[in-house]
């Protein structure tokens, strides 16, 4: 498996805090059968506590480290870019990294509010040749509220990365409500693990949740969300997904998300 989005360097961001932590998360992501996990740091971590260049070697220090201890596991870079009106002028600059240098960036929606400059950026992001891949939107408040909003940014060539704790319920029923939504919908391209910890609803141990995804679209479009897809978007290749399909949900659900 390729795992997209984790949160895995030591002492970069909210992930990892030490050598050790990075360690036994990578020995559970080996274990559990990933073989390519993508080091996402928060760019604004990165930009205020460290640099590209730190966070470029450390990548290959813990390669190193993994090799020296026979974990089968290989670390890529990435970042984690939260959207903000200085996004694509970062990339520009080489402060917001795309996924293992690729056409691809995963781009963080805020989770609360829907500013009016979002859909610019992620055009602008378009414009430089790169393609956006939503992380979590299963726990974004703007899309939550109009899942049409997801549904036009994949019309317009975009992905989406659910985290694959979602599926089971980890943030709560009304997130796994949501992200089924999302699966009939056609709006789930990536599962990554968004891992922090070796252990608990944020560790990197993808299997334990990908039941509950079988049980929504079927085994064979879940691979492609933890193999063929996440493969393709590190070595850099195209990845052509269906259009949004349309799905009527029970009248009682849209209660549910109005009274929160």
């Amino acid at each position: 498996m390729y795992d997209v989005h984790s949160h895995i360097l030591p002492g970069v961001d909210d992930g990892a805090k030490t050598v050790e932590d990075f360690t036994e998360m990578a020995r559970v992501a080996a274990e559990s059968g990933t073989r390519v996990i993508l080091a996402t740091p928060h760019r604004k971590d990165v930009t205020e506590r460290s640099s590209v260049d730190y966070v470029t070697r450390l990548v290959d220090e813990m390669n190193a480290r993994l090799r020296d201890l026979d974990i089968d596991l290989t670390l890529l870079l990435g970042m984690e870019s939260h959207l903000d009106l200085d996004l694509p002028c970062e990339v520009s600059a080489g402060r917001a990294l795309p996924m293992n240098g690729s056409r691809y960036i995963l781009v963080e929606m805020p989770f609360f509010g829907r500013p009016n400059y979002v859909e610019e950026v992620l055009f602008e992001l378009q414009l430089q040749g790169l393609t956006p891949v939503l992380a979590h939107p299963e726990r974004i408040e703007a899309f939550q509220t109009d899942p049409e909003l997801l549904a036009s940014f994949v019309e317009r060539g975009m992905l989406s990365q659910i985290t694959a704790g979602s599926v089971a319920g980890a943030f709560g029923q009304r997130v796994r409500k949501f992200t089924a939504t999302l699966f009939r919908r056609g709006l789930v391209h990536v599962l990554a693990s968004d891992a922090h910890f070796p252990s608990g609803p944020r560790s990197p141990e993808l299997p334990g949740y990908l039941e509950a995804a079988v049980a929504l679209v079927g085994a064979e479009r879940v691979r492609a969300m933890v193999t063929e897809t996440p493969k393709a978007i590190t070595e850099n290749r195209p990845v052509e997904v269906d259009p949004p399909r349309t799905v009527t949900e029970p009248r009682s659900w849209f209660r549910f998300w109005r009274r929160g």
